[in-house]
């Protein structure tokens, strides 16, 4: 789900006022800072990134950041809190290089977000692991992905190109995006948000409607001119009749309903931490953290659901989306601790993973 026009114009203003408390933003970062340029997965894509390492000159365990779905900054930022920033500071003051990058097409990095598949997202992933393998003070055996939300799809797509010696998910999502992640989706975000049982049958109907129509379609054209007249037909205003034709009619969602995740997941012969929020409205915590457990086959992979946070990790009374802007906490120390002490588990900080897992070159 794409949030980031939902907040923008209401978080800025804010921002403006000083009203936004984000206590867990780093203000100073006592460690390596590298801005970096990385050739990307696609000719012509070239990724704007910041590589962060401890100070010294040893080498260190290594992670690719993931954003989520739609165009994200280096930040994953949304209303305020900066995610990934926040992540990237407690990894690197934990012993870890961490490598985080602009979106294709956002901020400094090019290409065209919009015209980008699935594919093309894993490969600018894929590009910026092998940037990162070959770091003189990046140890390439213990080095991995993190991918938040889609970027659990894309981390085990990327490790096909580029393989990692460990996979981190936050929120990622098992089951396929169409229908199921969407369909529980919107029904709990529609009923949480004061929607009624018949708003949110209604909800369910055009996502069905919508799988069916990307399931047939041929292009993003088609899927242009018949999910307008559908959604027409529910009385959609046109604001977000356009909202709506900028996420599925796209290269990435006809992609994305044709996308079966079990395989890739089931193939995955790295350690794997799987972490849902407990009130995630988003990515269903129980739905797909079973699903994960039974994909997962390394006897090292860890599935977990962490009670009371929501789908940025925060934690939270209701998990409602509107909750985003007004809680303080960026990402629960939970949740923050249990990455650090799971990935000191399998990397040892020695440059072989306990797990026994090799050739991540």
């Amino acid at each position: 789900m794409r949030l980031d026009a939902l907040f923008a114009t209401l978080s800025g203003y804010l921002a403006v006022f000083g009203v936004l408390d984000r206590p867990q933003t780093p203000q100073t970062r006592d460690y390596v800072v590298e801005h970096v340029r990385i050739p990307g997965g696609e000719k012509g894509v070239v990724l704007d990134g910041e590589l962060t390492l401890p100070k010294g000159d040893g080498k260190v365990p290594g992670l690719v950041l993931i954003t989520g779905s739609g165009p994200q900054n280096k930040n994953e930022e949304i209303v305020g809190h900066k995610p990934f920033l926040v992540l990237s500071d407690h990894l690197t003051n934990a012993g870890y290089g961490v490598l985080r990058y602009d979106d294709r097409g956002v901020g400094k990095s090019t290409g065209d977000h919009s015209a980008a598949t699935p594919t093309d997202l894993a490969a600018d992933a894929a590009a910026a692991m092998t940037y990162l393998k070959s770091h003189p003070r990046i140890l390439p055996t213990t080095t991995g992905y993190l991918g938040h939300s889609e970027g659990g799809y894309l981390a085990p797509r990327a490790h096909e190109v580029s393989r990692s010696a460990f996979q981190i998910y936050l929120a990622g999502p098992a089951l396929p995006l169409v229908p199921d992640v969407m369909l529980a989706q919107t029904v709990d975000i529609t009923l949480a948000e004061g929607g009624t049982q018949a708003d949110a049958d209604r909800e369910e109907r055009l996502v069905r409607a919508l799988t069916e129509l990307l399931k047939t379609a041929t292009s993003p054209k088609e899927v242009r001119v018949k999910l307008t007249e559908s959604l027409k037909q529910y009385g959609a205003k046109k604001k977000d009749i356009q909202e709506n034709l900028s996420v599925w009619a796209t290269p990435w969602a006809l992609e994305y309903a044709h996308y079966q995740p079990a395989e890739t997941f089931k193939e995955l012969e790295v350690p794997v931490l799987a972490l849902f929020g407990g009130k995630d409205l988003q990515v269903a915590a129980n739905a797909n953290a079973d699903k994960m457990r039974s994909f997962l086959t390394h006897p090292v992979s860890e599935v977990d659901i962490l009670s009371g946070l929501n789908h940025l990790f925060q934690p939270t009374k209701t998990g409602k989306v509107s909750e985003y802007l007004t809680i303080k906490t960026t990402i629960d120390p939970l949740a923050l601790n249990r990455i650090t002490s799971w990935l000191d588990y399998v990397t040892g900080k020695s440059g072989d993973l306990k797990s026994g897992a090799k050739d991540a070159n």
